[in-house]
């Protein structure tokens, strides 16, 4: 497929420069597996369980189909791009909300002795330095960083965005992004009310890294402003998050090492809509601080008072020639000094084991099994008692990328 789409590329009008080299790649992955995964939060005699039996999708790694291009404009200097799309592989819809290539869409240069910028939706730098440092990585829902005690800051999107990407320097790395907006709305209702919004908020993303030999270690900062100013009033929070991840491959077992904090909270829709700070099991506790939580509006959310430290511990290790065991130990502890929120404070524990066996380059059959603990505390327990969490995952399935 690749080398046919290569020709087609070259025979079309990519081929219109002579003495321009450029090739066009269909990428993709497809995983299922079949699983049990069970969630139960707990207040008082009030609790919600889910539980859900059978086919699961995208369990290792989401589903996902892309395009990707270079084209060599000479001097060590190329144009690229790549479109990907996520999809759920039980029904065929699409994911990332239903956008057409909501997990990527790029354009940009990249060259050998200055580096690589890019513009359009994608990733945080954590994602290219952070999260390849976890045992799981963004992979296999609460046994990943992102689905459990770290919630989103190890790996985000970012719309309408600019990152410059440093080459490799003896194994040393950095990058910076930037993503926001500038918007200004103004209206009038049919009593001749005017109104007016302007929305400034923005983002900001770093990181450096050092891979070398067995050595790993990296560190990102992101920061979310929002900052929305109108007639019916402001909507103004900040986010800081930053991480630091370190693994040392011993060959025989590889140890992995991390650690975050969050600091303030606040959703729009610039960035990936954080709730109380995080997503995944995070999440499940979060939604037990909704009411607590809304403005006058009755649509915002925004919790400054929100600190979140999170750690990781972890193991690989592999078996003959295409086998490799994953372990990994999660935690955190949370709390929000907002009077709102009744002087919450939350503590996540997640354990989980794994298993890859590569059948080919491409090909791969993999386990896992995952336990979670969870629980929220109030400063006033007789009007909010304490919440416990309790999540379970134990799964099967293969993956085949092309």
């Amino acid at each position: 497929m690749k080398k046919t789409l290569l020709a087609a590329a070259l025979v079309t009008g990519f081929a219109g420069v002579a003495h321009a080299e450029t090739s066009v790649t269909l990428y993709g992955l497809v995983d299922a597996g079949i699983g049990y995964n069970q969630t139960k939060v707990t207040q008082g005699d009030a609790f919600t369980k889910t539980r859900d039996i059978g086919l699961i999708n995208g369990v290792k790694n989401g589903n996902r189909w892309g395009l990707k291009g270079t084209e060599d404009l000479g001097n060590g200097t190329s144009a690229i791009f790549q479109l990907e799309s996520g999809f759920d592989l039980g029904n065929g819809h699409s994911s990332q909300g239903g956008r057409l290539f909501g997990r990527k869409a790029i354009v940009g240069l990249t060259g050998d002795s200055w580096g690589t910028l890019t513009l359009g939706r994608q990733y945080n730098v954590a994602d290219d330095f952070i999260s390849p440092i976890d045992p799981f990585g963004t992979s296999f829902f609460q046994a990943g960083v992102v689905d459990g005690a770290f919630g989103s800051s190890p790996s985000a999107r970012m719309d309408n965005s600019i990152k410059y990407m440093t080459p490799d320097f003896a194994g040393f790395k950095a990058a910076v992004g930037y993503a926001g907006k500038n918007t200004k709305t103004t209206s009038e209702d049919y009593l001749g009310n005017d109104f007016e919004e302007r929305d400034t908020s923005n983002w900001i993303t770093a990181g450096l890294a050092y891979y070398n030999g067995p050595i790993s270690v990296a560190g990102s900062y992101d920061r979310f402003r929002t900052d929305v100013r109108g007639t019916e009033g402001d909507l103004k929070g900040t986010t800081h998050m930053w991480n630091i991840f370190g693994a040392y491959d011993f060959e025989v077992v590889k140890l992995h090492l991390g650690y975050g904090q969050i600091r303030g909270s606040v959703a729009n829709d610039v960035v990936a809509d954080a709730g109380v700070g995080s997503v995944g099991l995070n999440g499940a506790l979060a939604d037990f601080t909704a009411g607590m939580r809304a403005n006058d509006m009755l649509d915002y959310t925004q919790t400054n008072g929100y600190r979140q430290q999170s750690w990781m511990a972890g193991l690989t290790a592999p078996v003959g020639d295409d086998g490799k065991v994953l372990f990994s130990y999660q935690g955190n502890k949370s709390k929000n000094t907002g009077e709102a929120f009744d002087g919450v404070k939350g503590k996540l524990h997640i354990f989980s084991l794994g298993y890859v066996h590569d059948l080919s380059k491409r090909t791969s059959l993999y386990a896992v099994a995952s336990y979670g603990t969870g629980k929220l505390k109030f400063n006033d327990s007789e009007v909010n008692e304490k919440v416990k969490l309790k999540s379970t995952l134990v799964g099967v399935g293969m993956q085949h990328r092309f």
